[in-house]
């Protein structure tokens, strides 16, 4: 990836309307609520790391991961479609991706129950595409149609007290090579470096490089161990265990459960109602609890039994 395409996809996601603030979480439902916090619930201690989801955690999503199945605004992809595709509309567009990302699944499935794909490849084949159209560029465009994003509230203090308290953070996500590119954007860090096909190769903010586990370069999706078990060694380099440390996100299923069978503390995101995923009926959350629920990340410090002064020199999100 070149300079001068990093620098494009810099713009277009500068130019991109972000989605508006949370929606109204519904109600928790009975073994849910004997566990938020601020409540009933007592501080955590000796927890030393958080690692975070982002979508629907860390950014506002309406998919509450990258955006494969959602509804979007058919204007805007028929000008997408207009601008990179030969005799194609929006739908087309959508049908494709779709039809794309179930076929690389099946190929997969033989060899992992949780299949990850590279948007940019698959959009390299999109036999559409105007030749002059960069895969990334239309990976990335068609992303912020159908999943624009914004910084969920307090998530940038959130992280500059718990940076400011000396805990280690990380990042655990179902991610595209835009993600990391967005959140450096979104939050104000310094870009970090990317390979010539977009992998970072550089810390994010609070989160060193091996702390950011992304499917795109595991090459699994979330629930699979995998991205835990990259992360637990992570943590295993800094004499940390996996029980000292807190997941947060906001699907039970991705999230909870993943993080769970590896050992993390779980904290259960419920602030959106966009993106909450309780996932009730699926049989592996069915019984299954965090170890607390917050509503606002703002809460999160106060849970770990933290000061919550925001390091001097840092604004309020």
């Amino acid at each position: 990836m070149n300079r001068v395409s990093l620098e494009n996809l810099i713009g277009i996601i500068q130019r991109t309307p972000r989605l508006q603030g949370p929606q109204e979480p519904p109600p928790l439902p009975q073994g849910f609520a004997e566990l938020l916090f601020p409540g009933a619930l007592e501080p955590l201690s000796g927890i030393r790391g958080v690692f975070f989801d982002i979508y629907g955690t860390l950014l506002t999503s309406a998919a509450g991961e990258i955006g494969v199945d959602l509804p979007s605004s058919q204007q805007t992809l028929d000008a997408l479609a207009l601008d990179v595709g030969t005799h194609c509309t929006g739908p087309d567009l959508e049908h494709y991706f779709r039809t794309a990302v179930l076929n690389e699944h099946l190929r997969q499935y033989p060899h992992t129950p949780y299949p990850e794909v590279r948007s940019e490849t698959l959009w390299a084949a999109f036999p559409e595409k105007k030749g002059s159209v960069d895969p990334w560029e239309l990976a990335l465009r068609y992303e912020l149609a159908v999943n624009p994003c914004a910084p969920m509230p307090q998530a940038a203090e959130t992280l500059e007290i718990l940076r400011g308290q000396g805990l280690i953070q990380g990042l655990i996500s179902n991610a595209q090579f835009y993600t990391p590119l967005m959140l450096a954007l979104f939050f104000g860090f310094p870009l970090p470096v990317f390979s010539d096909s977009m992998d970072i190769q550089d810390s994010l903010g609070p989160f060193d490089r091996d702390l950011q586990v992304y499917s795109y370069q595991v090459g699994q999706s979330k629930p699979s161990p995998l991205l835990f078990q990259v992360a637990e060694t992570a943590l295993n380099r800094r004499g940390l265990k996996p029980e000292e440390t807190i997941f947060v996100g906001n699907d039970m299923l991705n999230d909870i459960f993943g993080a769970s069978q590896r050992g993390f503390k779980t904290v259960l995101f419920a602030g959106d109602g966009r993106s909450l995923r309780l996932r009730e009926d699926n049989r592996l959350c069915r019984g299954l609890r965090p170890t607390a629920v917050i509503r606002n990340l703002g809460a999160l410090p106060e849970l770990l039994g933290l000061s919550t002064e925001v390091p001097p020199g840092k604004g309020r999100s």
